[in-house]
């Protein structure tokens, strides 16, 4: 085991040795990644151990739902128990920690068209599986309709306070006029957005609520020797389907300057597994019509220390502006594209 000598020389225990200890694995060797610890076993396997943000409850239904993949022949990380049986282990400060599978492999490569469209399939395929989980989650974890107006009507009054704290100032650096230059714009695509959405909750059908992955993205996708593996289920929760596309979406979107052609072709290759309601398409285009990155550089801006100029929010905000007719062409197309 590594130890360490403190600085009045007694032998403080490495706390990833100590909890490894409390799993039936013999471990050689252990690897930091981004935010978990590769575990590599005696026998040849490999495991993530990783700190665990929920409650005992939802590490069990976690455990249910990983289980319940695997009893449908869908290859999926399971979660590893320790020696007394347990899901979790919680170290001497209430630290939980969760040891599940590990998958070689390499993530969805964001520049290429085949990975994305493979990684939207394999999305379609998910949803379809996880119809089959009945077990109800907790309030906590199941997201009601209106969830996601009141998610913008929140990000829309935080840009209220954004402005009205830039505009009090007396000397503003240049990320500060160029906000108050854009945002009556992107206001009221979020006045807009939001509207769209209430009207449309009288119309949620439920038939199009399920078990999401909650944080779908080309990090949490994995090429293997198995085939494509989706892993990373922590924020898994009951919500629309189409929210867990929309989040994949939206970043490859981004990342490809509103790319009408390939947008289409994500579109498509969903539908084409599982077939796409024209509520769900008009989910998704209210989804995208809200300025969400904007939103996102305000808050930022907001919540870091103010007094310095930041760069990198005013090159994001640049970014946004220049991406911003390319995205409302494609916004017109979708919109056509639903309502004919």
């Amino acid at each position: 085991m590594i130890v360490h000598l403190s600085w009045r020389g007694a032998i403080v225990y490495n706390r990833t040795e100590i909890i490894l200890e409390a799993y039936p694995y013999e471990f050689t060797d252990t690897v930091k990644g981004r935010g978990v610890y590769f575990c590599y076993c005696q026998d040849g396997s490999r495991k993530v151990l990783k700190e665990f943000s929920g409650s005992g409850t939802k590490a069990g239904l976690l455990d249910q739902f990983l289980r319940f993949l695997k009893e449908r022949k869908w290859t999926a990380e399971q979660i590893v128990y320790t020696k007394e049986g347990q899901v979790l282990f919680t170290d001497t400060d209430d630290t939980r920690y969760y040891m599940r599978t590990w998958f070689e492999g390499r993530e969805c490569d964001t520049r290429n068209r085949e990975d994305i469209l493979c990684a939207v399939r394999r999305l379609a395929q998910f949803h379809i599986e996880a119809e089959g989980f009945k077990e109800e989650l907790p309030q906590g974890m199941s997201r009601r309709p209106d969830f996601l107006q009141q998610e913008y009507l929140r990000h829309t009054r935080e840009l209220h306070k954004v402005r009205n704290y830039i505009k009090a100032k007396k000397k503003r650096n240049k990320f500060e006029t160029d906000f108050l230059k854009e945002y009556s714009y992107y206001l009221q695509q979020a006045e807009e957005a939001t509207e769209r959405l209430r009207e449309m909750e009288t119309l949620t059908p439920e038939r199009f609520f399920g078990v999401c992955h909650g944080d779908y993205s080309h990090h949490n996708l994995l090429f293997t020797a198995q085939g494509p593996v989706i892993i990373n289920f922590e924020r898994f929760c009951r919500d629309a389907y189409i929210s867990d596309f929309a989040h994949f979406f939206r970043k490859i979107m981004e990342k490809h300057n509103w790319n009408t052609g390939l947008g289409m072709d994500m579109i498509h290759a969903y539908d084409k597994a599982r077939r796409l309601d024209t509520w769900e398409l008009k989910q998704l285009g209210v989804r995208m019509s809200y300025p969400e990155k904007f939103w996102k550089v305000a808050n930022h801006y907001f919540n870091s220390k103010k007094s310095w100029a930041n760069s990198r929010d005013g090159e994001k905000l640049e970014k946004i502006c220049a991406q911003e007719k390319e995205r409302a062409e494609f916004l017109k197309i979708m919109d056509y594209f639903v309502h004919g």
